[in-house]
């Protein structure tokens, strides 16, 4: 490749150190090499670009996983479960709050409402999991088992009697079935089929209820932190 003399524009090749006209030096630059993560010392993980409404989700659990053993206790059989959603909610607000302050970064709703939904997942577990061993209490070290057995009776018996007057006019093919799922329930089969969609149905409003309580969050650290910068 050849290039222009900078002193007296002859053109000289790239490969000579003088100017074959003038006996200039020329002078020549090349662009540094860019440093390799391995080459700084930081690994490659520091230097990806994190997105406007990333979570940094190590903080986002440690939050969750201490606020969710109060919500999952008091959402339990052993807590107050007839008002549980508003501890979901109230817990969403306050995990919200904790991230903020460990992370120190904005909250947007979307985050919030993620990590509210975090909240409700473990909250879900350590309640099911209160609810397991409360039972297991009262079954064999209280000796309850009658009582229970026969209150899951009669609350099996409210809800096909409901059935049965609700089809009370149908075909007798669908009241043979409504008396036939009465039989099922009492089965241990129908027992457990109660027990998962139940606590099935249980997550799936604790999920729903705490990422609305940590998108509230959000939008009130938000709020807040307008306040405070104007």
């Amino acid at each position: 490749m050849e290039q222009a003399c900078h002193r007296c524009g002859a053109t000289v090749h790239e490969s000579d150190p003088f100017c074959p006209h003038c006996g200039a030096p020329q002078l020549r630059y090349e662009a540094p090499e860019e440093p390799t993560p391995a080459a700084t010392g930081v690994p490659a993980r520091h230097l990806a670009m994190r997105g406007p409404e990333a979570v940094h989700w190590r903080d986002a659990i440690r939050a969750a996983a201490l606020i969710a053993i109060p919500t999952g206790l008091l959402s339990s059989r052993l807590g107050l479960e007839g008002i549980w959603a508003i501890w979901l909610i109230a817990g969403g607000m306050v995990v919200a709050s904790i991230y903020r302050k460990r992370s120190r970064s904005l909250l947007t709703g979307r985050m919030g409402w993620r990590i509210g939904v975090l909240l409700g997942l473990f909250t879900a577990v350590i309640a099911s999991a209160a609810d397991g061993i409360s039972l297991v209490i009262q079954r064999f070290a209280l000796h309850q088992g009658a009582a229970l057995d026969q209150r899951y009776r009669d609350a099996m018996q409210l809800m096909t009697g409901m059935y049965s007057d609700l089809f009370a006019n149908s075909s007798p093919d669908v009241i043979a079935a409504v008396k036939g799922l009465d039989h099922f329930y009492l089965t241990p089969a129908g027992r457990a089929t109660v027990a998962l969609s139940g606590a099935a149905e249980a997550a799936f409003f604790m999920l729903i209820f705490a990422g609305v309580g940590g998108a509230l969050g959000a939008r009130l650290s938000a709020k807040s932190a307008q306040t405070s910068t104007h």
